[in-house]
């Protein structure tokens, strides 16, 4: 999907991308926000119905991550204890429990962050409520600011798009680091036990 289909399907195509955001559409929600703000400044839609898509959309793909996270959880014996290792997982517990919410605050703002934090919000225990609280307050400033960046360089978009690149780089980066060191930590685990197994 890109910003032409976007453009072309209209709100209905904007919130299927925002939701489907959650589960690895390749196109960031800032960009889709964008242009249902670029659809008001055409005269596609009033402005109050594409705040509410976008805000619905991101919303909605935040609590699809959150779900997924929350129903896999931070298990000692789970699936992704088994790739940190069980202190890991407590250090990631003792973040969410300190951290949680603010993290979810600043998480939102950035693009390629937003999904593995709300899927740890989730799998650390955080209430809905309280994830919904913080993330739907953050959210609006998203929706907001995205929006109303599509609608007042709707008739620049290609220079808009341009300007955003740089923000999305920063959680894929991110992102990176954070798989490297899970490789490392767990490559690290695997020489220990066979040390150990070695050993007299």
């Amino acid at each position: 999907m890109t910003v032409d289909t976007l453009l072309s399907y209209g709100l209905v195509a904007v919130f299927v991308a925002l939701i489907t955001t959650s589960l690895g559409l390749p196109i960031p929600e800032d960009v889709s926000l964008a242009a249902a703000g670029v659809l008001v400044a055409k005269g596609h839609a009033p402005y109050w119905a594409a705040w509410i898509v976008g805000y619905v959309g991101v919303l909605g793909g935040d609590i699809i991550a959150y779900g997924m996270g929350r129903r896999v959880g931070l298990h000692p014996q789970g699936f992704i204890a088994r790739l940190v290792g069980p202190e890991d997982i407590e250090r990631i517990e003792r973040f969410y429990r300190k951290y949680g919410p603010w993290a979810i605050v600043i998480a939102r703002q950035f693009p390629g962050m937003r999904m593995p934090a709300f899927f740890f919000a989730g799998a650390s225990g955080i209430r809905p409520l309280r994830f919904l609280a913080f993330d739907g307050t953050a959210a609006i400033i998203t929706t907001s600011v995205f929006t109303g960046l599509g609608f007042w360089f709707a008739d620049r978009l290609d220079w808009l798009l341009e300007q955003l690149a740089p923000f999305q780089q920063i959680g894929p980066i991110v992102l990176t680091v954070a798989i490297g060191l899970v490789v490392w930590r767990v490559v690290r685990q695997q020489l220990k036990r066979r040390r150990d197994a070695q050993a007299p």
